[in-house]
């Protein structure tokens, strides 16, 4: 089932907001730190690309729950698209999964491994997720 344009330009907002948000969170987190008289301080900024970063987490579990109904079922018994499809729910599950381990960490001592884990993956998601979109394999759109 291909995505009438309103839903994919929802789908296209939402993504891009979700990964522009945790790319910038990124960028303030790690380049931005301020030196005050009292040490290294977060820049103010860091804290809304960070909320922001998870209403469109929420979003988007929102639309990939609607994906799901609508698109994923439907490419999966087609035999549409499994590898890059499969790969982008493989990848989904690992972010949202991470994601929960962030807020809700086995260990303290696991949270880097987690955090680096969840900013790769969500970083890298954009190759799948244009290949999954544009790539047409010459057998008849099956991959």
């Amino acid at each position: 089932m291909r995505l009438t344009h309103p839903i994919r330009l929802t789908l296209y907002v939402i993504s891009i907001g979700l990964w522009l948000t945790g790319a910038l969170w990124l960028v303030f987190h790690y380049f931005m730190v301020q030196q005050t008289a009292f040490g290294p301080s977060p820049h103010p900024l860091e804290h809304w690309w960070l909320s922001l970063h998870g209403l469109f987490g929420f979003l988007t579990l929102w639309m990939f729950g609607w994906l799901w109904g609508r698109h994923i079922i439907w490419g999966w018994k087609a035999k549409r698209h499994r590898v890059t499809g499969g790969l982008l729910f493989l990848l989904l599950l690992l972010l949202v999964l991470s994601g929960y381990f962030l807020y809700y960490p086995p260990s303290d001592s696991s949270l880097p491994v987690i955090a680096v884990l969840h900013w790769s993956i969500g970083l890298s998601l954009v190759i799948p997720f244009l290949l999954h979109r544009f790539w047409r394999p010459s057998h008849k759109g099956r991959d």
